[in-house]
């Protein structure tokens, strides 16, 4: 952790004998994301897309089809979501309305850590394979990220600004014997700040941007890390007699 003095000292006179003395400083530490996101979204087919008016039966296939996926997604204890819609995409000609095919709207939200990339990678493959038995819907290839947590820049904060408290008897030993008076902390407080490098990142795409039917989707590597740096400045008021 490193501390550099970002303003002035102002210090003034108290009763022509004690003096106020008030100074920030910066405490930082860099961190690495633990957790890795994916968003799971499943597609119209191109099938699907212009199938025009949907019959009951198909509607039944589809549901049941992201049903299937939900449990799988389910029993992964990885990811939470599978809300979904069917709805129609509509073109008009003329003035005269016409259904041209079907959009579904399907997403799974995963969150695990890098032990955990091939129960992601299983599950992966179990859905796909789901997917494969439904002409009417398509897989594509998740994105997958490493992010910081609110929860993980929310303890470094906190850890940063435990760590600068263990210094403030040096602060205060330092600036007693630079004025030849007792000075001791009055104040101490920390305004937050996020800085340095992306929060996010991702690993590259596979070439093809959906998985191929019928056969098992490709494991997936961790992207590579990087760290992001989380910043603090202390405002530190010193009472010195």
């Amino acid at each position: 952790m490193r501390f550099i003095l970002l303003a002035s000292i102002f210090i003034n006179i108290i009763f022509a004998n004690d003096l106020i003395i008030t100074k920030k400083f910066t405490a930082s530490k860099e961190i690495e994301p633990k957790f890795l996101f994916v968003n799971i979204e499943v597609d119209s087919s191109s099938t699907l897309r212009n199938i025009g008016e949907l019959k009951n039966s198909d509607r039944e296939k589809i549901t049941n089809t992201l049903n299937s996926v939900i449990n799988e997604a389910q029993s992964s204890k990885i990811c939470k979501g599978g809300s979904f819609s069917i709805t129609p995409i509509i073109s008009y000609e003329k003035d005269t309305r016409k259904t041209i095919g079907q959009n579904v709207d399907f997403n799974l939200n995963c969150k695990f850590l890098k032990d955990d990339l091939n129960t992601y990678n299983n599950l992966l493959s179990n859905i796909n394979n789901i997917i494969s038995q439904n002409k009417l819907l398509s897989l594509p290839q998740p994105s997958i990220n490493y992010r910081i947590t609110e929860d993980e820049i929310e303890q470094t904060k906190d850890d940063l600004f435990d760590e600068f408290i263990e210094k403030i008897v040096k602060i205060e030993n330092k600036y007693s014997n630079i004025l030849n008076r007792q000075c001791r902390s009055s104040n101490i407080s920390y305004d937050e700040d996020l800085r340095a490098g992306p929060i996010t990142f991702k690993a590259m795409a596979m070439a093809d941007s959906s998985i191929t039917a019928n056969r098992s989707s490709a494991p997936v590597s961790a992207p590579i890390l990087d760290t992001t740096r989380i910043t603090i400045d202390v405002m530190v008021q010193l009472n010195c007699k």
